[in-house]
């Protein structure tokens, strides 16, 4: 079974406790030893590793570690800042964003996030992505093809988070504030609609940009559900 490890946890005197999620479930299982310096699976102690894991005993509330095969680790030889923050703010997407039942939902979208990374595609554009995809499976999706209020396709001047999408000229309300410019919402469209995390349209935007719709996407997670989701700000500094 494919799995990328979330968290974990110390449990009784050097065995560990995964929370990890595969294609299919949100599952726990547990390694004896796993803490000692001399296990065979010390890299699986790192959240974000992809692992092929078998299990010993199902019989326990979480099923022992039988063997495990390293496919990738989010830890590469350059590992630098950015990049770091980059794995960070994942992490906190994958535990906090979606509940726990549903985080298997973001099992391929995690995982084509850090392949992306790993090829040095646009940090900030791989993880607006990746929390657009997880507002969207949260029930956060937002209209980016056309005027929440009357459908209308052209003449689109603002952005309402608050109520849910592109607003035209005509059904823009006085007491709505329209602070995105129009490369920025063209962004937020392509966030939204990206068929994958391979960011070719990344040259287009300016890093201002960038920022200010990654925190717009923030503010908007964490509105719609409570999360405060901290690592991000390491990436709009």
């Amino acid at each position: 079974m494919k799995v990328i490890v979330l968290s974990l946890s110390n449990f009784k005197e050097s065995d560990v406790i995964y929370n990890a999620i595969s294609e299919e479930s949100s599952l726990s299982f547990k390694a004896y030893r796993g803490q000692d310096n001399k296990s065979q699976y010390l890299w699986l102690n790192n959240p974000l590793v992809i692992a092929d894991v078998e299990f010993a005993d199902r019989r326990y509330k979480y099923p022992t570690l039988k063997e495990a095969k390293l496919i990738a680790s989010p830890l590469k030889g350059d590992n630098q800042l950015e990049y770091l923050y980059s794995i960070a703010a994942i992490t906190e997407i994958a535990n906090n964003v979606l509940p726990e039942e549903e985080r298997h939902k973001l099992f391929s979208h995690i995982e084509k996030a850090i392949i992306a990374l790993q090829n040095n595609k646009d940090h900030l554009m791989v993880i607006s992505i990746l929390l657009a995809n997880a507002a969207r499976l949260a029930g956060g999706e937002l209209e980016v093809d056309q005027c929440v209020f009357c459908g209308a396709t052209s003449d689109i001047v603002a952005f309402s988070f608050a109520d849910g999408g592109f607003v035209c000229r005509n059904c823009l309300a006085d007491s709505m504030i329209a602070d995105l410019s129009a490369t920025q919402m063209k962004l937020i469209r392509y966030v939204f609609k990206a068929p994958n995390y391979d960011c070719p349209e990344s040259e287009k935007y300016k890093a201002e940009d960038k920022k200010v719709v990654l925190n717009n996407l923030v503010h908007y997670v964490s509105d719609m559900n409570g999360v405060n989701l901290k690592t991000i700000s390491n990436l709009l500094e």
